[in-house]
């Protein structure tokens, strides 16, 4: 018999993961922590196994409390998803989008101005993010769209523009003596760009050591201004104290990135196809606004 969750022990499940106690989950959800104790206990007879182990004088999640987790938020992002398109569908509905940070700096708001004017009773649910983090959310039908880097990994989509990758640094950074290795800022984790860049240098035998690691591109631009290390990334970040190096100090070419769009399916909604067009627009222009 297949078991069926109740969305309120779902809700409580997310709660106590996030604020790391079953107190601290009471408090935000305003119930008692024998509540949330029993809304817990409920929960494991209907998954059939334990979700919580001891931990001291704490509780933590077993490997099966970690797998109902995640399917968890999943439930309820399309369950609130579900609710906002019933709620507001006769007005214009909602569009859910995901883009890579390049393209929300750059790109992304001639879109958005472009798309308002024609729809303004459309809401746009955006969620900026890696590639390969928006393509899984894409996958799991949190999104309608995404605009994402291309790699071999990556689903099927359109490729809708290739932008020139780059050294970037800042206008005062200081090039290497010959022979000394290259400072490089990079995302931390995955990330195509930084296997790019390791792998280019690696195969030009140029010298290079990570400096600066972060998780967001805002991270990466406040490393590369203040002149500690040079990053790759598209040339139109090049702008606001950061500027493209090009081949100084035997730097290599880099190549093309494309930037894809993925869709949840073949057919979408219309106000998402209008949004489509909008970004398609957007992608053409010679130059960010």
């Amino acid at each position: 018999m297949i078991a069926t969750y109740d969305s309120e022990l779902l809700r409580t499940l997310v709660s106590v993961s996030d604020s790391g106690t079953f107190a601290k989950a009471a408090a935000r959800l305003r119930l008692t922590q024998s509540t949330i104790s029993q809304q817990m206990k409920r929960l494991e007879e209907q998954a059939e196994q334990p979700l919580f182990a001891p931990s001291g004088r704490s509780r933590v999640l077993t490997d099966s409390g970690e797998v109902l987790l995640g399917y968890a938020r999943k439930i309820l992002a399309l369950n609130e998803s579900a609710t906002v398109a019933m709620r507001h569908g006769a007005r214009g509905g909602v569009v859910r989008i995901g883009v890579v940070q390049d393209f929300a700096d750059t790109r992304l708001p001639h879109a958005l101005r472009t798309f308002a004017r024609r729809r303004p009773e459309v809401r746009v649910e955006a969620q900026i993010g890696r590639s390969r983090d928006l393509s899984a959310r894409l996958e799991d039908g949190l999104l309608d769209l995404a605009i994402v880097f291309d790699e071999p990994r990556m689903p099927r989509g359109t490729i809708i523009r290739r932008l020139r990758l780059a050294w970037l640094a800042a206008n005062d950074f200081t090039v290497p003596s010959n022979g000394e290795p290259w400072p490089l800022v990079l995302f931390d984790g995955v990330c195509t760009f930084r296997e790019k860049a390791i792998a280019t240098l690696d195969e030009r035998r140029v010298p290079w050591r990570i400096v600066y690691t972060s998780p967001s591109l805002s991270g990466l631009n406040a490393a590369v201004r203040a002149g500690i290390g040079v990053t790759v990334r598209t040339s139109e970040q090049a702008r606001n104290g950061i500027r493209v190096l090009g081949g100084r100090g035997g730097l290599p070419e880099l190549g093309k990135a494309g930037l894809k769009m993925l869709t949840s399916s073949e057919t979408l909604p219309h106000p998402a196809e209008e949004l489509v067009l909008s970004l398609r627009a957007a992608c053409a222009l010679r130059a960010a606004a």
